[in-house]
């Protein structure tokens, strides 16, 4: 989705505000793909219960280095794009595991049996998501505009439609019922923490959409703290 839109980005010397640790993070990934191997012809995924695949996981689903406190900027996506991707597909794996090993995935039986996965996982998108977008934002205000063409139009686009899309899955998931607080809690504070990036880089329209989805789920969501953050999600989209 970004090769397009950051066709110019290299290995920057200016030092990124992100404090990434790639080689960790990848070291982490190759521990996870071992472990879910071993676990495979049983037709089960790594369980974060153990200590091992927890450890494993939380270096990749590490969420500290996406401090909204600190300005994510083009010199980071170099890093943040493939920490990022390493995380996406871990949570991919989880969602489209199919122990038959052939068929379609069901989504929803791998979201019950694997939600303290999923829901860790889907936090950490969100806020890569956020932190990627502003980034990302930094680099197109950068762009002298002789370079900028079509093909990055399309890829800042399809950058803002995948975000809009993260919040929007994010905020059904909210609206269950069913989701349980914990998980519930991690979300809303994803979404809360990684407002003012998500209502830098995203059009109006686009803040908009948003808004009134997060106000269509709010009469579900139970839980007051949750609500409340969704509350201020909005009204800081909203330009409140």
């Amino acid at each position: 989705m970004l090769a397009p839109l950051l066709s110019a980005v290299g290995a920057s010397a200016q030092q990124g505000a992100l404090a990434i640790d790639g080689a960790a993070a990848r070291e982490a990934l190759a521990r996870f793909e071992g472990l879910a191997q071993a676990v495979r012809p049983a037709g089960q995924m790594p369980r974060i219960t153990d200590p091992a695949v927890r450890q494993a996981l939380a270096t990749i689903w590490d969420v500290r280095p996406l401090d909204p406190a600190r300005r994510a900027s083009e010199a980071d996506l170099p890093v943040l794009m493939p920490y990022c991707e390493a995380g996406s597909q871990v949570l991919r794996s989880y969602f489209l595991f199919n122990p038959r090993g052939t068929g379609a995935p069901d989504a929803a039986a791998n979201l019950q049996t694997y939600g303290d996965e999923i829901m860790s996982g889907f936090a950490f998108s969100v806020r890569c998501s956020g932190a990627t977008l502003e980034a990302a934002t930094a680099f197109m205000g950068s762009l002298p505009a002789d370079q900028m063409n079509q093909v990055r139009r399309d890829g800042w686009n399809r950058l803002r439609l995948g975000a809009t899309q993260v919040i929007r899955g994010t905020l059904m998931m909210l609206g269950d019922a069913s989701l349980s607080s914990v998980h519930a809690d991690a979300l809303a504070r994803a979404l809360s923490d990684s407002a003012p990036r998500y209502a830098a880089g995203l059009e109006p329209a686009e803040r908009q959409a948003i808004v009134e989805v997060t106000r269509t789920i709010l009469p579900a969501v139970r839980l007051a703290p949750v609500r409340e953050r969704l509350e201020g999600f909005a009204g800081v989209l909203s330009g409140r």
